[in-house]
This record gives C-alpha cells, sequence and structure tokens, in this order.
C-alpha cells in the first residue's frame, strides 16, 4: 500500500513539470497565452467603461487587436475612442509577433529540428546517443531530473523516436566546436560523454573544456588502458566498462562461491 500512495503523486506531478517546461521553452505559446490574457483584461477594461455585457467587451478586444475593424461594438466616448485607436496600434504589433512566430517558424518551418541553437543555461548536455544514454534518460527520477533542462547532441540524420518530448535535439558532430556552441555547453552546468570511440570521447572533451572551463565532465570510455588519458585532461567522472564489467564478473564468481559452500 505503501509503494501505491509513494508513486500516485509523482505520476501526477511528472506531467505538469513537462508542461511547465514545454511553456517556459516555446515562444509561440508564451505569445499565445500572453495575448489570451491581453484579449481578457482588455474586454473587461472596455465592458466596464462602456457599461456593456462582457462578451461584447470581449468582441471588442478581439475585433481590435486582431486588427479586424468590424465596428460591430463601437465605443461611445472620447476616453474610449482613445482607448480603440491605441490598442488597435498594439494589435498590430501583436499580429506582427504572430507572423514572426506562428507563421513563419510553423508553417513555413523555416528551422527544422535540430539544426536551432538552444538558449539554456545551467542545463545539462548529452553527447551521444546509445543504449546507455537512453538507458539514463528513460531510469532518471521525477520529470527527467526536473531541476535541469536536457539537451542531447549527436551525429545522427534525424532525432531517436524514443527520445523523450522534453528533451532538446541538436544534429551535428559534437566534435565540432559550432554543434557544441548550438547546444549552449557555453553555460551548460554538466556534459556526460557517451560515444562509442575513446579517441573521440578525448577529442570532444578537450573541445568542451575549450568552451567551458567551469562545465562539469562525466565520461564514458570502453577501454581501462584510456582512462589515464582522459584523467591527464581532468576530468575526475570517468565511468570505464572494461572496469565495470570486470567488477561485476568479480562480484559474481564470489557470489557463486558463498552460494555453493551454503
Amino acid at each position: 500500500m505503501k509503494s501505491d500512495s509513494h508513486h500516485k503523486p509523482h505520476s501526477l506531478r511528472a506531467p505538469i513539470i513537462i508542461l511547465g517546461k514545454f511553456i517556459r521553452r516555446s515562444r509561440m505559446l508564451k505569445i499565445f497565452l500572453l495575448v489570451l490574457f491581453l484579449n481578457f483584461l482588455l474586454a473587461g477594461i472596455y465592458a466596464y467603461m462602456e457599461d456593456i455585457e462582457f462578451f461584447l467587451g470581449l468582441y471588442w478586444a478581439t475585433d481590435t487587436l486582431t486588427n479586424t475593424g468590424s465596428g460591430l461594438v463601437p465605443p461611445t466616448s472620447k476616453s474610449t475612442w482613445l482607448l480603440t485607436t491605441i490598442f488597435m496600434w498594439l494589435g498590430l504589433g501583436i499580429t506582427l509577433l504572430f507572423v514572426e512566430f506562428v507563421y513563419v517558424n510553423m508553417f513555413q518551418n523555416i528551422k527544422k529540428e535540430g539544426e536551432r541553437t538552444i538558449k539554456f543555461e545551467n542545463h545539462i548536455v548529452l553527447v551521444g546517443y546509445c543504449p546507455k544514454t537512453r538507458h539514463f534518460l528513460h531510469n532518471l527520477p521525477g520529470a527527467l531530473g526536473e531541476d535541469h533542462n536536457y539537451v542531447l547532441v549527436a551525429d545522427i540524420p534525424d532525432r531517436p523516436f524514443d527520445l523523450p518530448k522534453v528533451v532538446e535535439f541538436i544534429r551535428g558532430n559534437p566534435e565540432e566546436e559550432r554543434i557544441l556552441l548550438r547546444a549552449g555547453i557555453e553555460k551548460a552546468q554538466q556534459a556526460i560523454i557517451v560515444v562509442e570511440d575513446d579517441a573521440e570521447a578525448v577529442l570532444i572533451t578537450m573541445t568542451i573544456q575549450s568552451i567551458n572551463v567551469k562545465v562539469r565532465i562525466s565520461v564514458n570510455v570502453q577501454s581501462e588502458e584510456n582512462v589515464k588519458h582522459v584523467k591527464r585532461l581532468g576530468v575526475e567522472q570517468i565511468i570505464c566498462d572494461e572496469q565495470l564489467t570486470g567488477n561485476a564478473l568479480i562480484e559474481s564468481f564470489y557470489k557463486n562461491q558463498e552460494d555453493f559452500f551454503i
């Protein structure tokens, strides 16, 4: 019973956290919410000043902010005529914002996913996508570690189908400085490097350090022989596959010995 009560709040909290991250990241959604709030605010002000019902004020606000200009709910005083004129000009600016962030970005798809620049700060940059990276992302507590934003950098054709939606994706060779800069590595808090080639891992580590000396780096290497090369770069968090496998085999061996003599 305890486990059920423990997991229910978490299951409800995670989608809310993910939704919050989407809202913070999406300029289009922010603009839409701002316009919606402004619409209701102006509707209330106009309905109060003109002494009309709220739904008529809402129609006036929408009519004015969208520059439709139907004039079905015209002002009746000098102050509301002036207010209408001001908000018609404001509506023109809002229309331009919609053209830029909604029409251009959504319908014309100028910036494709994986080809844009991330503007995060104090985020986590994951370099390389493989079963180990997938396991890491799908086993983080909470909503992908709710206190951080995540960016994946991988030299693969398309965004992985099983990559959590809340993780941003940058396509390109992580050995290149410009690709890491698009992932916001200069303002990142931590970088986790998981690639198949140890020499590539060392080169990526050096490139990251040349951009951001303060970032905390964790590196996965295959061979125990290459651990010393990564240590020379000042990296303390090194995960070696040979060492992990060897230690697991030793532990399994002694466990079987204990079971045999019991």
